[in-house]
């Protein structure tokens, strides 16, 4: 099975936001965050909702990689090309 130089990249662009997605969702999450929610999240007390984290990412954070990362191995070992590079030659 072969691929093409398109199928690769594609797949490479794909796993590469799957590896950016934790830090970029949580740059986000911290950016659209009000001083007061910044405030309780560094108080001592933390009274925000507590919420399961792994290394240092909640869910969402990995789910989105995981989602990546999976559409990343699909594009590299489907056996045709992708519709949407078919007309890219």
């Amino acid at each position: 099975m072969r691929q093409s130089r398109e199928q690769v990249y594609a797949a490479l662009v794909l796993a590469g936001a799957a590896a950016l997605w934790p830090a970029i969702l949580c740059s986000v999450t911290d950016a659209l965050r009000t001083p007061y929610e910044r405030a309780l999240t560094s108080a001592w007390c933390g009274s925000t909702p507590a919420s399961v984290e792994f290394l240092g990412h909640c869910a969402a954070c990995w789910g989105g990689a995981a989602t990546l990362a999976i559409a990343a191995l699909l594009v590299a070992f489907a056996p045709n090309r992708p519709r949407a590079l078919r007309g890219a030659t």
